[in-house]
């Protein structure tokens, strides 16, 4: 188990600087997630080769530095704005259609209040500024796509800064009294590429910020070290500017730092919450000054609780990591191959693409029955044609369950944790290990009062959105 309570002493620690928060391996975001866990259970040789990783990382960044001078790239006209939004460009149909996966329409809704904003989207994806652009032509908002590096000087000193950073790092290890193995790991980490990339990502904010004078700062919020920097940064840049957190997806039992405050400029001035069932947990929390407001979500808009005639369908949907996939795809096909009248949808997070998998584990995709569809559509089309939802860790369950679906959790064999998303409710909802539980649990029919529960629920996961109450939260506009 990770020391969660050493590691939030190190991060709270008197003598910490930016570049000890810029630390992603302190933050420890979901300790029952597999594949984060995974980080902090390595051998002595993957800690070696991923040393040697972050050096060529280092390098390339540096000469991509060279190539690309812009720390990011400007989609319409970027103008003086009082708010800026933080958000993620995760595939290439977000670009085609011209959406906004994580604030939705609320940067437009500001518009008819006479409050003008820009989004800033981290690039998780491999796009050209013309490819990037093309979806948000004629829109009234201006949308900055961050560049994978800074300009080489900064790139230099950043790296020159955070090296010369260890020796503080190391003085507060001692005193912390963290064993030799996890001083060694967290000065590993120290120079990682995901620490690289918090500072870089603040850095790039705040040039924003500087640039637009905007007097608030709205970020999805998650716990994770970039968006500590963010505030840090804006603060830096513009003293008086409101940051504001959103938390736009769910709280999961084991998600530690989006739970616990940093104190000093890391923190937001308010946590905005997706729904009730996020603001209660975090309400719980050890948050003391800071606002936790419930705010709503775009994605309670999609609910639509009529009851539909189902199919003996059921909707698999993994988060977006390829073991994830492998692994409820696995259970599923295995499953397939012996019930032929048992229809599954496999339907991929955003982040991830059937083509990759194929690339990647193509024998996997090589003998799949026909009674497997592999999704493109639209997640509330799959979810009309079934009956039931295999998942772990994806939100898409709260989707489903407002539709009436029996909600199925998979729980691997030795997993000592949950990565359940909904790990608050029990009721009509079936936890699995195995096919033979799964039969079971397909072939189990929800009572009409278990259905009228979840679709309950699932209202409380997402609420209506107020924006007012984000009207309220915003920073100072005349100035």
């Amino acid at each position: 188990m990770i020391n969660t309570k050493l590691f939030d002493q190190v991060l709270t620690n008197k003598k910490r600087t930016y570049h000890v928060i810029a630390n992603s391996y302190l933050h420890i975001l979901n300790a029952a997630y597999p594949n984060f866990i995974k980080n902090y259970t390595m051998t002595n040789r993957q800690k070696c080769i991923l040393s040697i990783r972050f050096i060529f990382v280092a390098i390339f960044k540096f000469l991509q530095s060279i190539v690309d001078k812009r720390s990011y790239y400007v989609c319409g006209n970027l103008k003086k704005t009082d708010a800026i939004f933080v958000s993620h460009l995760v595939n290439e149909k977000q670009i085609l259609e011209g959406k906004e996966l994580y604030f939705g329409s609320i940067p437009d809704q500001l518009l008819t209040h006479d409050i003008d904003s820009s989004i800033v989207l981290i690039n998780h994806i491999r796009v050209s500024k013309k490819q990037a652009c093309s979806g948000w032509k004629g829109s009234k908002i201006a949308r900055l796509i961050l560049s994978p590096s800074l300009d080489y000087i900064s790139e230099f000193r950043m790296y020159l800064n955070q090296i010369k950073s260890k020796k503080i790092l190391k003085t507060i290890l001692k005193i912390e009294g963290l064993d030799r193995d996890s001083r060694r790991d967290i000065l590993r980490q120290h120079l990682s590429s995901q620490t690289f990339n918090a500072i870089r990502i603040a850095k790039q904010v705040s040039d924003v910020v500087r640039r637009t004078g905007a007097s608030s700062i709205i970020a999805t919020y998650e716990g994770h070290a970039w968006e500590r920097l963010v505030f840090f940064y804006a603060r830096k840049a513009n003293p008086n500017i409101k940051c504001l957190g959103y938390q736009h997806s769910a709280v999961f039992q084991h998600q530690h730092a989006i739970r616990r405050p940093l104190g000093g400029r890391y923190d937001p001035d308010v946590i905005f919450t997706s729904g009730s069932v996020s603001e209660a947990i975090l309400l719980q929390s050890s948050w003391k000054d800071v606002d936790i407001i419930r705010l709503g979500s775009p994605k309670s808009n999609s609910m639509d609780l009529l009851q539909l005639k189902k199919k003996r369908c059921c909707l698999v949907v993994p988060q977006g990591e390829i073991e994830e996939c492998l692994s409820l795809f696995g259970l599923s096909m295995l499953y397939a191959r012996n019930h032929r009248d048992q229809k599954f949808i496999w339907r991929l997070h955003p982040l991830i693409s059937f083509d990759l998998l194929l690339l990647k584990h193509k024998a996997f995709f090589d003998d799949i029955p026909d009674n497997v569809l592999l999704s493109s559509k639209e997640l509330n089309d799959d979810i009309k044609e079934c009956d039931s939802v295999l998942y772990r860790g994806s939100t898409a369950v709260i989707d489903a369950i407002s539709f009436g679906l029996k909600p199925i959790y998979y729980r691997q064999l030795g997993e000592e944790l949950s990565t359940d998303a909904i790990y608050q409710y029990d009721e009509g909802k079936a936890i699995i290990k195995d096919s033979v539980e799964l039969y079971n649990a397909l072939n189990t029919t929800l009572t009409k009062e278990e259905v009228l529960s979840l679709k309950s629920f699932s209202q409380q996961f997402y609420t209506p959105l107020d924006l007012k109450v984000l009207l309220d939260n915003l920073g100072d506009r005349s100035l």
